[in-house]
């Protein structure tokens, strides 16, 4: 059987990615990221500067179906950067990278940029896509996006948004893909793109041109005009798209920390909150001096007042997966100093700030100076409201004090985030019948009961009076991931000889999606009556690996049951328990 060992090796070939770039000069430019991180061992944050440009890059590439925006002058090298990228992450030759470069221009149409009809079917009456290279391609490169018109913008988005593609009447399922954009300055070329659009790039750097010695370095380099670029010394291929999925994987097992969560929740709604007006679906008014005039709120340690536009739900799960992959690159935990570091790239594109702030010294207009400011006021801002913070986790576990919404009222007079979010919802948590389910939930974890936890769930699920039962279900959720949950990895040639089909004919819904799964890459969640089934296919050759993430009761048993079978795990491997109440579905 295959071992699959991969965290150590796998990080160990991406920092040779980042290495061969630097020493080859690949791309040569001086700007730093100091990355912040706790050191547990010595009990310090401690400070790791890396190559800013080209670290960015990476932690695209770690992120699944991830996309990218890099915002910097004409010639800069931005595409030159990530074809090199693609070759070294994916194996394949340039000229193959070269084929799936989209490039932007106000006549791109959707034939351009999709799929044309084969013409020689569509004289025989019938209409057969054949899609462009572009969508066909894991590798995807846009270069100079804001040349292309809204309505060429419009037909990314679906893309972007829904990974997947429309033309005629056929759709086209992007399921895996790693996407880069360029843009320039604007110019009589360029069109604007719209917050909506850009709020589907998950990471943006903008970058100034080489110094004097970054100059120095590239002109003392060889002509790639002339000799062109060694795909076998200076640009090698170091990893593989089925590599690639070990470590989208790997990244998303990261756990996140307890307040490294909430800061990411800080962040999100410190951009988004108004006491006024709702700035998400407000037209008729906007954040600025003459709607912030005589505001309790309006101070110059205020975020509030300086942000016209919100931070979207996808922004902060954006913020969680790169931070995750900043911390698997660097083999750190997710704290709040990883997500500190990362902060600006996730968000400074996707905001509008109020003109009359930004462009006052020493800012001067630039965005990502601006956002990094506003993040220092945001995390001084959360640890001041710590006690609160603490409140609430004692609320919503049934621990609260007598004094605890008084105690909230008072951060309230003077926090908006605990008065618009904190104080609302901490009477819901404060109900009886949601202390008594909380506490049979507890009960149940801590003696390692699953049918109890399957059970209240089923109960949570029926009860269309209790308000605040998300919570709980989540809660649930947890415990019994926590309680239940197995890996297994193993090669392709198990999962297409015996153990899909297994799988297959005992849950037959599940048939025509397990069945793609033979023939492509494949990221999915499955859900049965009582259990939960992540199924990670990283490519079809024999050798490839297959992870399964199991977790839940009676139906997870079950899949267990099959991989034994198929002499994945030996019987000593699993753990043993009562078998859950109820059948499979």
């Amino acid at each position: 059987m295959v071992e699959f060992d991969d965290n150590k090796d796998l990080r160990e070939k991406v920092w040779n990615i980042i290495n061969l770039t630097q020493a080859n000069q690949l791309f040569v430019h001086s700007s730093q990221l100091n990355v912040q991180y706790f050191a547990e061992g010595k009990k310090k944050v401690m400070t790791r500067p890396v190559p800013e440009i080209l670290t960015v890059c990476v932690l695209n590439a770690l992120v699944p179906n991830s996309s990218m925006l890099l915002i910097g002058g004409h010639g800069g090298a931005k595409t030159t950067l990530v074809k090199l990228l693609g070759r070294m992450f994916t194996g394949k030759p340039l000229n193959e990278i070269e084929e799936a470069i989209l490039r932007g221009h106000p006549q791109l149409t959707e034939e351009k940029i999709l799929a044309t009809l084969d013409l020689p079917k569509l004289m025989q009456g019938q209409e057969i896509v054949k899609w462009r290279t572009f969508v066909l391609d894991f590798w995807k490169i846009i270069d100079e996006v804001n040349r292309m018109t809204p309505y060429a913008q419009n037909i990314l988005l679906s893309l972007l948004a829904e990974q997947r593609v429309k033309f005629y009447d056929s759709t086209y399922p992007v399921p895996q893909f790693c996407l880069f954009a360029t843009m320039n300055p604007q110019d009589a070329g360029t069109f604007d793109l719209p917050i909506p659009f850009l709020d589907r790039f998950g990471i943006s750097l903008p970058f100034s041109m080489p110094s004097t010695n970054d100059l120095s370095l590239i002109l003392k380099s060889k002509d790639t005009r002339l000799f062109g670029y060694d795909e076998f010394m200076q640009v090698p291929a170091v990893l593989s798209i089925d590599e690639m999925m070990r470590i989208w994987r790997l990244v998303d097992a990261q756990h996140i920390d307890e307040e490294a969560e909430d800061f990411i929740h800080a962040i999100i709604r410190e951009f988004s909150v108004c006491d006024r007006i709702n700035k998400g679906v407000s037209n008729d008014k906007e954040v600025g001096p003459d709607l912030c005039a005589d505001c309790h709120f309006n101070t110059s340690k205020a975020i509030c007042n300086k942000v016209t536009t919100i931070l979207s739900v996808r922004a902060a799960k954006d913020l969680q997966r790169y931070a995750k992959a900043l911390a698997w690159l660097m083999g750190v935990p997710v704290d709040i100093n990883i997500v500190m570091t990362i902060a600006p790239y996730v968000i400074q594109h996707r905001v509008k700030y109020v003109s009359t702030e930004i462009t006052q010294a020493p800012y001067f207009g630039e965005k990502m100076r601006f956002t990094q400011a506003l993040l220092d006021i945001v995390k001084a801002r959360f640890f001041l409201r710590t006690e609160a913070i603490e409140i609430m986790r004692e609320i919503k576990k049934g621990d609260a004090s007598p004094d605890a919404m008084d105690t909230l009222e008072d951060y309230g007079k003077n926090d908006l985030i605990v008065k618009l979010d904190f104080i609302p919802v901490a009477s819901v948590f404060l109900d009886e019948r949601y202390t008594d389910y909380l506490k049979r939930v507890q009960k149940a974890y801590d003696e390692k009961d699953v049918d109890a936890l399957l059970g209240m769930k089923q109960e949570l699920y029926n009860d269309g009076e209790m308000l605040n039962k998300g919570e709980l279900l989540t809660k649930i959720g947890v415990y019994l991931d926590t309680l239940t949950q197995m890996t297994y990895n193993f090669p392709f040639s198990k999962w297409r000889d015996q153990i899909w089909a297994e799988i297959a004919t005992e849950f037959r819904f599940l048939d025509p999606e397990l069945r793609k799964s033979l023939t492509e890459r494949t990221q999915k969640q499955f859900r049965t009556k009582d259990s939960t089934m992540a199924l990670t296919v990283t490519g079809t050759a024999d050798d490839s690996e297959v992870s399964l993430d199991i977790s839940g009761g009676n139906d997870a048993m079950t899949i267990r049951e099959i991989l034994v079978r198929a002499g994945v795990y030996n019987e000593a491997d699993l753990k043993p328990r009562k078998k859950p109440r109820g059948g499979s579905s």
